[in-house]
């Protein structure tokens, strides 16, 4: 984008998505801040102000090859710190509903496996040492400002620990303040907009997370382990997962009120309960390295800033701060890997102007969050969830079910389903003339066996 010398941005929020946007910006802003309200912590441990950063967080190839786009080196530093290589489906052992393990086929993808705060971590340390970024942490925002007229937003007001409001004037404002912020809502109240409408699909998910040293007997056949539960009776999900410094990150997820226990043996008792004992088997002999994290979240939300008519100039959201997904899936960090990415290559292109930018920004939000919302959709398939229905939401569920049985059985439909799961290619591939015909045909056998 032309014509931005000399202009300044600042950026809400030091996480991924934060971090990312300020990445996609600082090629072009003559000065990016970054405000976080948290102080890191010396080493990579998680922060206060991500309730969840200590459950199980898996970076989706589209997270990875979008921050290595964003941040050349990103990957290999990642390696460096400890991160764990792995090799998809091939090293999983990855249990579902109704097909119980699937053959590990190699399909030739390779993933790194680290706790949020060492991803985060990485990520900042090559963000920070961009020229024109700089983070101030212990930072917390408390209003956007707008211009007298409502028009644009002009800057942002935020106040460190114990200090005076302090007024800071921006070009452009990057709201990444995440899922519980209401900075963004408020400015659009206060300048007449209509907040926007939001999409939920409602149901309580209880994590509870523990760290374990590998052990000695662990299984030789696989080095991450899945149990996923399946609508609409079961509740209970389960994973392993090897991070850095060669440890499992456990995580046991419950929903509805069935909640994991945070000691060692209500938590592998718990383990016990899944529908396949693989968890369990393995957890029998590993020893937890510390206490036990738990987190409850009530679901999904997609709020619609993309339908905005007339948003201010100066302002854009991101990440948590539009959509907050179900962490069972792990598309949070990916979808705003992606958003920052789609900024990026606004400002390479050079078509809007400044002023324009948001309206071309929101236009593009829908067709990343779109593929990842069709999987949270499947959620609804428990009856206690709740949320607007679509009127084919069962034929979803068939034709979903059948891709799922078909990639348990052929190579490079695994290999098809996993980019898509990863979100690096969309949903419409299923609807390729020569998928069709063999998705219909898995969809009549499962038919005729019910």
């Amino acid at each position: 984008m032309a014509g931005l010398s000399g202009k300044t941005a600042t950026v809400i929020g030091a996480g991924i998505g934060g971090l990312a946007a300020a990445a996609a910006l600082a090629g072009d802003f003559a000065e990016v801040l970054v405000l976080e309200r948290d102080h890191p912590p010396a080493s990579a441990l998680a922060r206060s102000g991500v309730p969840h950063g200590t459950q199980a967080h898996v970076l989706l190839l589209g997270a990875q090859h979008a921050l290595a786009e964003l941040v050349p080196g990103f990957t290999a530093d990642l390696a460096a710190a400890g991160a764990v290589a792995l090799r998809q489906s091939a090293d999983g052992y990855m249990d579902f509903p109704k097909l119980g393990r699937i053959e590990p086929f190699d399909i030739g993808i390779d993933f790194h496996a680290a706790s949020r705060p060492l991803i985060e971590a990485t990520l900042r340390r090559r963000v920070a040492g961009l020229a024109n970024v700089t983070i101030i942490d212990g930072a917390r925002v408390e209003a956007l400002l707008t211009s007298p007229d409502g028009r644009a937003v002009i800057g942002v007001r935020h106040r460190m620990a114990g200090g005076a409001p302090v007024t800071l004037a921006a070009d452009l404002v990057v709201d990444a303040a995440g899922r519980n912020s209401t900075l963004s809502r408020d400015m659009l109240a206060q300048t007449g907009r209509q907040p926007p409408g939001a999409s939920e699909i409602g149901l309580e998910i209880a994590y509870t997370t523990g760290i374990y040293a590998i052990p000695d007997d662990a299984a030789a056949d696989w080095k991450y382990a899945y149990v996923l539960a399946g609508p609409p009776a079961e509740t209970r999900s389960g994973l392993i997962l090897p991070i850095e410094r060669g440890r499992w990150l456990v995580t046991m997820v419950g929903r509805f009120g069935d909640r994991p226990p945070a000691d060692p043996a209500g938590f592998l008792e718990f383990a016990r309960g899944l529908r396949s004992p693989v968890l369990y088997q393995a957890l029998k002999s590993a020893v937890p390295e510390g206490g036990f994290a738990r987190f409850i979240t009530s679901g999904s939300v997609w709020r619609h800033f993309e339908r905005l008519e007339n948003p201010p100039q100066g302002w854009l959201p991101l990440g948590d701060t539009i959509c907050d997904f179900n962490p069972v899936y792990g598309q949070g960090m990916a979808i705003a890997a992606q958003q920052a990415v789609w900024l990026r290559r606004l400002l390479d292109d050079g078509a809007p102007d400044l002023a324009a930018l948001p309206a071309a920004f929101l236009k593009g939000l829908a067709a990343i969050i779109a593929p990842a919302w069709s999987v949270a959709l499947s959620d609804l398939g428990f009856a206690q969830a709740t949320g607007e229905r679509p009127p084919d939401l069962p034929e979803r569920l068939r034709f979903s079910a059948a891709i799922a049985v078909l990639s348990a059985r052929d190579r490079e439909m695994r290999r098809l389903w996993t980019e898509v799961t990863n979100l690096v290619k969309p949903p419409t591939v299923f609807q390729a003339p020569e998928l069709r015909p063999r998705i219909g045909a898995v969809m009549a056998e499962m038919a005729a066996r019910a």
